[in-house]
């Protein structure tokens, strides 16, 4: 018997936003812009839409061989076997020896489906139009979907932690700031020692 060899990809769905704000440097505008395009996907994104979505892509780049390569129309090939609308993560199944062709559809795919529809909701099987622009990001490919979904908890809970971290700095770099423009962090400087007032010591002892 034969052994149908598998790999797994592990995408992140990413919203990146046009350049706009100038004052790029602050902490306040990093953390929203990490968490703008971290953002989360409607739930109008099914696993089975994003496993037709791929199929589909993969004919209009690769055509009647790339679909072929896959093991057909019909054959299900691609199957999406976790899908988190929340961290916008998705784990999709794919024969080993065509792997980089569901990758390159990947790359080629730049819209998902809206849950904002111009305001109206969806009604049942129906689908919403293909309207917010999105990068798909293949971030692991393994042989296994326990190692895809090692890697997804990780970069997860890295972000976590680095968000967290910027919250805090934002928090601190706004007392600190605060300080400065109320002009209290000299009389505090001037309280605990700092080095001006030691030179200014050290002058009038000369």
């Amino acid at each position: 018997m034969v052994r149908v060899k598998h790999r797994y990809l592990l995408v992140d769905i990413l919203y990146p936003e046009p350049f706009s704000s100038p004052s790029s440097a602050s902490t306040t505008f990093a953390t929203k812009s990490q968490l703008r395009i971290h953002a989360p996907t409607s739930d109008a994104l099914t696993p089975s839409l994003l496993a037709k979505m791929i199929r589909d892509e993969v004919a209009d780049v690769f055509g009647d061989w790339g679909v072929g390569r896959l093991g057909g129309v019909g054959a299900g090939g691609v199957s999406v076997k976790y899908l988190s609308p929340a961290t916008s993560t998705a784990i999709i199944r794919c024969p080993r020896a065509s792997y980089r062709l569901v990758w390159t559809a990947l790359t080629f795919m730049s819209h998902v489906p809206d849950i904002r529809d111009n305001g109206r909701s969806l009604k049942r099987g129906e689908q919403a139009s293909l309207t917010r622009p999105c990068v798909f990001r293949v971030v692991r490919v393994s042989g296994t979907i326990r190692k895809a979904e090692e890697e997804a908890v990780r970069r997860a809970r890295r972000e976590i932690v680095r968000l967290r971290a910027m919250a805090e700095v934002d928090v601190l770099s706004g007392l600190v700031g605060g300080l400065e423009k109320s002009g209290k962090r000299e009389d505090l400087g001037g309280a605990y020692g700092d080095g001006e007032v030691d030179m200014d010591m050290d002058s009038e002892d000369d």
